[in-house]
């Protein structure tokens, strides 16, 4: 093999080489020093923003939080909470005298096993027992019975009002103050007010429908959640300013949603008359960590999110990415070291709020009451940009998280080295694109025959090569030029021959036909379940005047024949032969139609016109004989190199074998009659035997008869 030196190369390759490691070698030193400072000055940047961001998403939960704590505190210090309270849980003590019937309870389990558990079941990844929600006391079993099982539908979708059916004093507590309640909730932004008796632990009033209703929160089936929880913090509570907050949970009363309640307890005068709890919204925080889904907007880019985390380090929000593509988000997320059961449970639930465990560093540290900013590798296998802090309220403690993927905050980076590289590539090369200009200019104009060689291979005739030298290049591109066109001419002949071929093909066979010669499967036979078949006999040629000829009367035969093909396209009807003075047609072979029965009638009509036109003007004397039958046929090609298409079966036989003596007429078989028979009116029955099918029901058309 030979081999090659520097002072083995040209002087041309040589100043080309060393142009280009100059220049590769001063841009390589310049890329390096902007690169190593345009990435600390960026990543700094991206701390910077990233940090701040956190911070104030952190200020502004910890602002929803306090106002919610407080707008409990002031409602439970009202005059409205202080009546309402007293009021409601006298008149729900009031229940155990009410009685309570076996249809009462009997739809209470209905409802409970026919519209709340199934739906409770499509919203948990673990359902309770058949049965174990439903409460158990008289009281509980009444009100569910009069404000959820008999009430509007759907479950959950409406507040507490007036029952249609309770007429205790509890329907009347529940008139007075449902109103006031429902207003006052709705003017602070809540979303449900529940009170409970701090003596007994029952929830006496939901201000929404809810299943906690009537429960009790010792015994009862809610009494392990966090409702519960803060609830029983709270009961022998006796400063009116204590205040108790749960994290989120699955609540079942909700359907499985995600509820955090926030509590308090409320006095009449210096006695505690109840333990009001306000569902903790979850909208106005999602709200104001997204910017209201502007994540753009609030400078999180394409990639970056702000989350909360609660102390089992699962999300306490939606995720950005689940709300904007879930489908491409649940299969990021199959794709990731997380467990097949906790993807299915992101599914079903369709939230990451309670599902989706977020256990990196950053939110440890964050549950920790630490703040900071670290690089991390996520479950998911990405590399990001994260900056955490703790918000607290009482004794709950959340995570405040925002991330941004590294490859957007550093993209600016990305697009500088891209730059500089370029340019310094584009320097390299600017040496070499010199040095090559004069093969350039020599290798152009077969450069030119190329290109236009491969356009005429991929079918592009329309080619013409530019010819402006003097040398032998202007003799090869007359050749080329000659040859495209003779290409071109030759194409031009054979596309006028195949659509010559094609539309002789058309007028020969019917559509049906002439794809099977298309296809090459002209032995092919096909199978017509349902086709309307008219035979015409054009009867008189024979008694023609002599003095006519034969040539006149064969034109005739063509005219008249031409006239019956454009009344066969105007209705849809395809001819398939002419035999002699015979003219076979069909309907609904090629293209299925519906009418095709209806086409061929209106056909056989403008057939009998045609024939009467021809006798009045030409002075003969024709006669169409038309026979219509409808039913399967089975069509194909007959003949090899010379053929023709054809019909066979019983259909075609009995069309071809009507006949009328000699008269002009349209006789119709039974299935024709009673397709049409609505639409054009008959003569009577008449019976004839038809060579080689029998006696055959026939039908005259009244129009169009002549004798």
């Amino acid at each position: 093999m030979k081999q090659y030196s520097y002072n083995s190369l040209s002087v041309r390759s040589k100043l080309i080489l060393s142009f280009v490691v100059l220049t590769l070698l001063a841009v390589s030193v310049v890329m390096w020093i902007g690169y190593t400072s345009a990435r600390a000055s960026l990543r700094a940047a991206a701390d910077r923003q990233l940090m701040g961001l956190q911070r104030s998403k952190a200020a502004l939960v910890k602002t929803i939080l306090t106002s919610s704590r407080n707008t409990i505190l002031r409602m439970s210090a009202s005059r409205l909470a202080e009546n309402a309270s007293e009021e409601l849980k006298a008149a729900y003590r009031q229940l155990e005298r009410e009685p309570v019937t076996d249809e009462m309870k009997g739809e209470v389990n209905r409802f409970y096993r026919e519209e709340f558990e199934p739906a409770l079941a499509k919203r948990s990844t673990s359902s309770p027992t058949e049965g174990s929600l439903v409460p158990t006391t008289s009281t509980g079993l009444y009100l569910h019975y009069h404000y959820i099982a008999t009430a509007p539908k759907p479950y959950g979708a409406r507040r507490l009002s007036q029952s249609s059916t309770d007429r205790s004093a509890y329907a009347q507590a529940v008139a007075r103050f449902s109103a006031e309640l429902n207003i006052e909730v709705e003017r602070l932004g809540l979303e449900n007010i529940i009170l409970v008796d701090p003596e007994t632990m029952d929830v006496f009033f939901s201000l929404e429908q809810s299943a906690v209703l009537g429960t009790n929160l010792l015994t009862g089936p809610y009494a392990t959640s966090n409702l519960s929880t803060i609830v029983r913090a709270l009961r022998n509570s006796q400063n009116e300013d204590d205040y108790k907050v749960a994290d989120f949970e699955f609540f079942r009363p909700a359907l499985g949603n995600p509820e955090a309640f926030v509590g308090t307890p409320v006095f009449a005068g210096t006695r505690r008359s109840a333990i009001m709890v306000l569902s903790l919204p979850n909208g106005p925080i999602a709200r104001a960590l997204s910017g209201n889904g502007e994540w753009e907007a609030e400078g999180l880019g394409k990639t970056g999110e702000v989350y909360l985390i609660g102390a089992d380090q699962t999300m306490r929000t939606n995720s950005r990415f689940l709300i904007e593509d879930r489908a491409a988000f649940l299969q990021l997320l199959r794709n990731s070291t997380l467990t097949s059961s906790t993807v299915d449970a992101v599914e079903m639930l369709n939230t990451t709020i309670l599902t989706l465990p977020v256990k990196h560093a950053a939110g440890a540290a964050a549950l920790r009451g630490e703040t900071g900013l670290k690089q991390l590798i996520d479950d998911r296998g990405i590399p990001v940009l994260i900056a955490y802090g703790p918000v607290d309220l009482d004794s709950v403690r959340w995570g405040v998280i925002a991330r941004v993927y590294e490859s957007e905050a550093m993209a600016p980076l990305a697009d500088y080295t891209k730059r500089v590289f370029t340019w310094g590539i584009g320097l390299a090369l600017l040496a070499t694109l010199l040095a090559l200009a004069v093969g350039h200019m020599l290798t152009k104009p077969i450069t030119a025959l190329v290109r236009a060689a491969k356009q005429v291979s991929r079918g592009a005739l329309d080619v013409e090569v530019e010819v402006t030298a003097n040398d032998e290049y202007r003799e090869l591109g007359l050749v080329f030029n000659e040859m495209v066109m003779n290409l071109r001419t030759s194409r031009q002949e054979l596309q006028r021959q195949v659509m010559e071929n094609e539309r002789l093909l058309m007028s020969l066979l019917p559509a049906s036909g002439a794809a099977q010669v298309r296809e090459g499967n002209a032995e092919a036979r096909q199978s017509f379940a349902d086709v309307t078949v008219a035979f015409v006999n054009f009867d008189g040629f024979e008694s023609l005047p002599r003095d006519l000829g034969e040539g006149e009367s064969m034109g005739l035969l063509s005219d008249i024949v031409a006239a019956c093909d454009e009344a066969a396209e105007q209705h849809g009807v395809e001819k398939v032969r002419t035999i002699g003075s015979s003219y076979l047609a069909v309907s609904g072979l090629s293209v299925e139609r519906p009418d095709h029965t209806a086409r061929m009638v209106q056909f056989a009509n403008d057939v009998v016109r045609i024939v009467k036109h021809f006798n009045a003007e030409r002075g003969v004397h024709l006669v169409a004989e038309i026979g219509i039958n409808a039913g399967p046929v089975i069509g194909g090609l007959v003949g090899g190199r010379k053929f023709i298409y054809d019909l066979w079966g019983d259909t075609v036989r009995l069309a071809r074998g009507i006949e009328s003596g000699g008269r002009m007429s349209i006789l119709v078989t039974r299935p024709v009659y009673d397709r049409v028979r609505d639409l054009v009116p008959f003569g009577s029955v008449t019976h004839a035997n038809v060579r080689g099918m029998g006696p055959v029901e026939l039908f005259s058309l009244l129009e169009e008869v002549a004798v």
